[in-house]
């Protein structure tokens, strides 16, 4: 998935920083800003048990189907009622029946296809009808208990990721664009997604993050908290609305939620430094380890010189591509002066 702070190109980076600062190959790793969860997989495959967390509902979705799950999901109550291929797997079949429902003309097709009531180019007329037929299908079986809540979050984990493939926008859902993408006229697929076994006691939270640490210890608390005043609730709106699936009424152009109960103080200049600030010292933690850039809200001499007062610092850096919501194209050339950004790694031993 596109996303704002995605650490998926930097999970060597990371894992070689924390290697290199002597922290535990085992034990308690929690990950308080989880997003698209590339962190914290990567993290539950090298052997931690995991403690996800992220504020927004379609991030504890992604959680709790690939983090706090350790298994794929079985479907036994559902089989009898779908017709199914006797040499698929449960979950394929599963998969495939969903994949071949016919469009509804529902919320989605209304609010974000191209052939709706708002007329707004997030998704083609099909794949939004798609979207509204396969998000129904699973509500109305999670409603009349045919799928447990680990197998109605493990499919809409897969709604999601497939909307978010085919969704006509560059980058974030600030916007969307007014011709369309190659790949936002592919059909909307769901897929079969393996779930990693670490044969450990992981848990997802939707939680705020200065509540949640104070009921958490253990060896390794990683914290990637917004960088800058980009809220996320707004960005990512069309992901919330298919993960919450409350039908909401939308406004403006692009079609957001209400989401003033979901602004990050992390993107608040005014508030960023004395928050983050507060939820290290909280940390019950042996090693706290921040992903943070140069063009952050908090300046840079201030980290350096609130964690080093708490205890050993070690700091890692690399040159990283700065995160943009387009590439270039023929009515618009990034300069390459500026394009990249410093990512550091804040090693802290308290």
């Amino acid at each position: 998935m596109k996303y704002i702070g995605n650490k998926t190109r930097l999970l060597g980076f990371i894992t070689d920083s924390l290697s290199e600062s002597g922290v535990p190959k085992s034990g308690l790793f929690a990950d308080l800003f989880s997003g698209t969860t590339s962190v914290a997989e990567h993290f539950k495959k090298s052997g931690y048990q995991i403690i996800s967390n992220d504020f927004m509902e379609y991030s504890f979705v992604l959680q709790k189907a690939y983090i706090e799950s350790n298994s794929e999901p079985l479907f036994d109550d559902l089989m009898p009622h779908i017709n199914s291929v006797k040499n698929l797997t449960h979950v394929e079949n599963v998969v495939n029946y969903l994949n071949q429902l016919n469009p509804l003309h529902g919320y989605c097709f209304n609010n974000y296809g191209s052939s709706g009531v708002a007329n707004r180019m997030y998704f083609t007329a099909e794949n939004a009808g798609m979207i509204d037929a396969i998000r129904e299908q699973i509500e109305e079986w999670k409603r009349h208990s045919l799928i447990s809540l680990q197998e109605f979050y493990y499919l809409l984990a897969s709604v999601i990721e497939a909307a978010d493939h085919v969704a006509n926008m560059s980058g974030t859902y600030g916007a969307y664009l007014k011709i369309w993408r190659s790949v936002a006229l592919k059909k909307l697929k769901i897929q079969r997604r393996e779930i990693f076994d670490n044969h450990l006691n992981n848990r997802a939270f939707k939680e705020d993050s200065q509540v949640l640490i104070k009921e958490l210890s253990g060896e390794i608390l990683y914290l990637d908290p917004p960088y800058n005043s980009r809220q996320y609730a707004p960005n990512f709106h069309v992901l919330e609305s298919i993960a919450v699936w409350d039908k909401q009424s939308l406004y403006g152009k692009s079609g957001l939620r209400n989401y003033e109960n979901q602004k990050s103080q992390f993107s608040i200049k005014a508030k960023a430094t004395k928050s983050l600030f507060e939820l290290i010292d909280l940390a019950q933690f042996e090693y706290v380890a921040l992903s943070y850039n140069n063009e952050g809200l908090i300046r840079h001499s201030d980290l350096i010189e609130f964690l080093g007062s708490k205890g050993k610092l070690t700091i890692f850096s690399t040159n990283y591509r700065r995160f943009r919501t387009e590439r270039n194209h023929q009515k618009r050339v990034y300069k390459d002066l500026g394009d990249r950004t410093t990512e550091y790694l804040f090693v802290l031993k308290k």
